[in-house]
């Protein structure tokens, strides 16, 4: 009875052990999204974009875009995959160029928009986001990494975060007090003026544009017009 015991003990840890090593192969943090500061965007962000210009096509539409990066944060060579999908917009076009590919992305389906090495150590790699509409911007995808070792067919699931489309830059002042929340201000040219205030009461009459983020990691890039 006690050998019997000892087996299925024995037969139920390896059982364990296969299931952790099973799970370790299918996510990792070995490519992260960085933002144009270098500092990692956590899994799950929703990062918002609403800077809007005039589109230069087609005629009297606007367009609002961005840009984040990928980062290989490991001491291997990968392979890295970007996957974009349309969580929802209300119209017009999103466009995503990445990892030497540009692609328009169509709702209902996780498109690939490109996929190359990118080796330990190396520069972070940038994604472009373009997204034109006529009438109503708002809107949101999802941006998904894998990657895959140079010796290994295996795709391992990597982050992924959440882009808003939305010009509503109204409440964010109302919100300096939270607890929690830091801001790092930058002008209208994209030069950072001040990092890590608690409070945005203090800022001097301007428009500017203010990176918001919570005690939990999620990120917001709003405009902020302080009268």
């Amino acid at each position: 009875m006690n050998n019997m015991k000892l087996r299925l003990l024995v037969l139920f840890g390896l059982l364990t052990s296969l299931l952790v090593s099973a799970q370790a192969q299918t996510s990792n943090n070995d490519v992260a999204f960085v933002d144009a500061q270098g500092k990692v965007i956590p899994n799950g962000t929703t990062v918002v974009l609403n800077t809007v210009k005039e589109a230069m096509f087609p005629p009297g539409w606007k367009e609002i875009a961005g840009e984040v990066y990928i980062k290989n944060t490991s001491d291997k060579d990968l392979t890295v995959t970007l996957f974009c999908r349309i969580n929802s917009v209300d119209e017009g076009n999103v466009t995503v160029c990445a990892l030497g590919g540009c692609t328009p992305v169509e709702e209902g389906n996780s498109t690939e928009i490109g996929s190359q090495p990118l080796l330990a150590g190396s520069e972070r790699e940038s994604i472009a986001i373009e997204h034109t509409y006529e009438h109503s911007e708002k809107g949101s995808i999802t941006l998904k990494i894998t990657t895959k070792e140079s010796d290994s067919e295996q795709q391992i699931e990597g982050p992924s975060i959440t882009i808003k489309f939305d010009t509503n830059a109204a409440g964010i002042a109302s919100v300096a007090s939270q607890k929690g929340l830091t801001y790092d201000v930058f002008n209208t040219q994209g030069t950072l003026l001040y990092k890590q205030l608690t409070s945005l009461s203090g800022l001097p009459k301007g428009l500017y544009l203010v990176r918001q983020q919570s005690a939990k990691g999620v990120t917001t890039i709003k405009k902020c017009v302080i009268h």
